[in-house]
């Protein structure tokens, strides 16, 4: 059961110019909805509509009767009201993908749409620029069949590394990987504002992890503020995690106040050994980071 047609909602977007272009040289038709008058020039659409897909009309909803792929690349807040509306006008076995970041509210969403559609739910970890290859995809298949199976297997030919996952399992990990990390280098971040960092005296006597954590956070601060605004909120798990590291900077604190520098580096060394066996790989990475 092959995808012959796509209609990719939030075409000018990261991700929907990305699959745009990908999809189209898979030799799949791409149909595309966004806000602006004109497809962005980097997308890959040979039937364009300019639409608000938070109230879709009938000309958005009657290209959704024609394809067999339902791409849905929206913020959570339109990306539920596109859900709604456009799932209902699908072809039967029609395979509907989106690629919000917090999946227990979309899963639950999805739960009450047609029984006759395939759903996907998937989320690449890593912002579109840097494309799939050797990129983490983690996919959720609520609903499965044939055309879900030949859509991983396209992001898999492309170069990701597809993990397929239960909606409670992708959130409980991503509040590790993607809550906590964010938080930790948005938190150092606002931490430069309060100690009156000043860039141009600093770098001259940075060393390259903090260098490496200064492009991070410059990074994060370059793109949109929603992305990261929405997994701090919408993960059930964030709290858990945001806590976690407010109680890590406590202890740390704490030690230094009584000067147990054993204790400090006991714990180093306990937390050290969970990272086995990838210890030595991820210090090899890291190398390769500083050197690249």
């Amino acid at each position: 059961m092959n995808i012959e047609k796509a209609l990719i909602l939030g075409l000018n977007g990261g991700f929907g110019k990305l699959f745009s272009q990908l999809l189209s040289e898979e030799g799949i038709s791409i149909f595309g909805i966004d806000l602006a008058s004109q497809p962005d020039i980097l997308s890959k659409c040979s039937n364009y509509l300019c639409s608000d897909l938070s109230q879709p009309d009938k000309n958005a909803l009657a290209l959704a009767t024609e394809v067999d792929l339902l791409l849905i690349c929206l913020p959570e807040s339109v990306a539920f009201t596109a859900l709604e509306y456009f799932v209902q006008v699908m072809p039967t076995n029609g395979l509907v993908v989106d690629t919000l970041s917090v999946k227990t509210p979309v899963a639950q969403k999805m739960a009450n749409t047609r029984t006759d559609v395939q759903l996907l739910s998937i989320n690449p970890m890593f912002a579109p620029d840097l494309g799939f290859y050797k990129n983490n995809v983690a996919a959720i298949d609520l609903r499965p069949g044939l055309r879900s199976a030949s859509f991983i297997s396209l992001m898999e030919k492309w170069g990701a590394n597809v993990t397929v996952m239960t909606a409670s399992e992708h959130d409980r990990y991503t509040a590790i990987t993607q809550v906590l990390t964010h938080a930790s280098i948005i938190s150092f971040g606002l931490c430069l504002t309060k100690l009156g960092y000043e860039t141009d005296k600093v770098l001259s006597v940075s060393t390259p992890v903090h260098r490496t954590m200064l492009t991070l956070f410059a990074r994060i601060a370059s793109k949109d503020p929603e992305i990261y605004w929405r997994i701090q909120l919408d993960n059930p798990y964030a709290k858990q995690a945001r806590e976690a590291l407010i109680e890590s900077l406590e202890q740390l604190e704490l030690l230094t106040c009584v000067n147990h520098q054993q204790e400090f580096c006991r714990i180093l060394s306990t937390n050290k050994e969970s990272l086995s066996p990838f210890l030595d790989e991820l210090v090899a990475d890291f190398s390769r980071i500083l050197k690249s």
